[in-house]
């Protein structure tokens, strides 16, 4: 199958069609789609677009009606439905975590149901709760109703990691969280993926949520209809028409400063001693970088590399006039 290698392998979407009864137009229509292997792909659309049912075609908890779906070329409609689902990753909004079982049994199922060793799973599962910053002592023997919202979506993406499959599906994974913790979840995974390199389909209704994560996103209309394929940043800069530019809105600038981060930015000099500058650590993007300046009413920051002043920020975006509002000219209320 094609799980013998861990790394993300390809997806293609040929003709994707699916048709319920009863309905006079087709859920999903006619969708062609290739996701290069271990990329994060955003699905990004309006409720009722039929983003989730695409995806939900993939692992075939949706049938399609017509179309085909290849997974590191193998034509998965060959598979059978469980023993596709076993050899990709799911994970969703309400996590779907078994109440009767500890974190621990939640995460060791799949790799228990693929007749893993005993001691091969135990081990497993503390790899992956480490992994997701779940200190495996603690958390391993508790049950979900003692965690915390955050904390079960943690061990929803521990168990859709756990059989190592080169492929995860996302249905707004951390959608049910706060704003804060939705924010330290989303951040924690963007790191996550850079290291484990998987496939990943990402459902989302929130387009900044889909520019943080994606390296690619899909805007899809009705019937999942693509509106522009492309990475962030390219949509960003050139929206492919007025249905995609009301995603992203009218702070497309403010927007591409998030996809950059400090350490990518020249310096303007070395940070002088003594000099009491506001300071962001490495990886910082260049919108926390702004959010920094503004806050200390400054127009320029030190980082690990140096100075970075709000001209250079302007610059490596390439704002042409769309500039964000310079530190000093928002007022004390706004900050």
């Amino acid at each position: 199958m094609f799980d013998r290698d861990p790394a993300g392998v390809r997806i293609e979407l040929r003709g994707l069609t699916k048709h319920y009864p009863g309905q006079p137009a087709p859920a999903v229509d006619d969708v062609s789609l290739d996701i290069p292997a271990g990329e994060l792909v955003v699905l990004v659309g309006p409720s009722g677009c039929g983003k989730t049912t695409t995806m939900k075609m993939i692992n075939r908890l949706v049938e399609p009606t017509s179309g085909e779906i290849r997974i590191g070329g193998e034509n998965v409609l060959d598979l059978h439905p469980d023993e596709l689902r076993r050899h990709i990753g799911y994970a969703i909004q309400q996590v779907g975590l078994f109440p009767h079982l500890t974190v621990g049994e939640n995460v060791a199922l799949v790799p228990k149901l693929l007749g893993w060793p005993a001691a091969r799973v135990a081990a497993r599962v503390e790899e992956l709760l480490s992994l997701v910053n779940l200190e495996p002592g603690v958390f391993r023997d508790r049950y979900p109703r003692q965690l915390s919202g955050g904390q079960q979506q943690r061990v929803g993406v521990a168990r859709a990691l756990a059989a190592d499959p080169p492929v995860m599906l996302m249905d707004e994974p951390f959608g049910a969280t706060d704003p804060i913790t939705r924010e330290h979840l989303q951040n924690e995974f963007a790191k996550l993926q850079k290291t484990l390199r998987k496939t990943i389909i990402f459902v989302t209704h929130d387009f900044e949520e889909a520019i943080r994560l994606g390296d690619r996103i899909a805007v899809l209309r009705e019937r999942s209809h693509i509106a522009q394929y492309d990475t962030p940043a390219n949509i960003l800069a050139a929206p492919a028409d007025d249905y995609v530019a009301g995603f992203i809105g009218q702070d497309a600038t403010l927007k591409r400063l998030a996809l950059v981060t400090v350490d990518e930015v020249e310096p303007s000099g070395p940070v002088p001693a003594g000099n009491g500058l506001p300071r962001v650590a490495a990886g910082a993007t260049l919108r926390e970088a702004l959010d920094v300046m503004v806050a200390h009413g400054s127009d320029r920051c030190a980082t690990p590399s140096g100075v970075l002043t709000y001209a250079a920020l302007c610059e490596a975006v390439g704002s042409d006039g769309a500039r964000p509002a310079r530190p000093e000219e928002v007022t004390a209320g706004d900050r």
